[in-house]
């Protein structure tokens, strides 16, 4: 079931998609939709399931059935299509992020994924553990989710957790959190929501 349709500056737009149903119920909507998922049958339920959402939030978006590509680095694309996206998905939810103009990446991971506490030494730098308190499980999803999403809008999962992503100081507040991270030469702005038990992080370029 489709929960939220979020609209950002820039006119990105972001659509999450609870993942309520089983696999033959996604994939019977796809067929609903004109959705060819023939070639999903034989992967595992779990990423029919993912996959099939994929196809009808990506169906929603652009207003009728596309073909969905992955490069190299497993980025996704529309064939033939000038549109910038990027895919995220849990046990729990997938979301799809899209905008004609902008790079954009997407992630979201659970509110009580208490194991990234656990690793914050393999993704915040000094300076960031300085801001974010070792038993602030938010601030930790909410950065976390925010290199993931840098690292998809860089298209580059080979880069540096920590010094090669930069997070400028925030604190996590009710309602939707506003921070700014360095890449490189790239600056990003990252909006986070909280929805549907994630924190969910898009990272924009501002072109710099």
């Amino acid at each position: 079931m489709m929960i939220e349709h979020l609209t950002y500056q820039g006119d990105t737009c972001v659509l999450v998609w609870r993942l309520e149903e089983d696999a033959p119920q996604l994939l019977a909507l796809c067929r609903e939709a004109g959705i060819p998922v023939e070639d999903l049958t034989d992967l595992p339920v779990k990423r029919q399931r993912e996959k099939a959402a994929e196809r009808l939030l990506l169906h929603r978006a652009m207003g009728r059935p596309v073909t969905l590509c992955h490069d190299e680095q497993g980025a996704p694309s529309v064939q033939d299509e000038p549109v910038n996206i990027s895919i995220t998905h849990t046990m729990e939810v997938v979301a799809l992020a899209c905008n004609d103009r902008e790079v954009i990446g997407l992630d979201a991971e659970q509110c009580d994924r208490r194991q990234v506490i656990r690793v914050r030494d393999k993704f915040l730098n000094h300076r960031e553990q300085q801001f974010i308190s070792p038993d602030d499980l938010a601030a930790h999803i909410v950065a976390w989710t925010a290199k993931e999403a840098v690292i998809k809008a860089e298209r580059n999962s080979a880069l540096d957790w920590t010094n090669g992503i930069c997070l400028e100081t925030f604190t996590v507040q009710n309602g939707a959190i506003t921070m700014c991270a360095r890449c490189g030469a790239h600056r990003y702005r990252l909006e986070c929501v909280s929805l549907a038990g994630h924190y969910i992080t898009l990272a924009t370029s501002n072109g710099e």
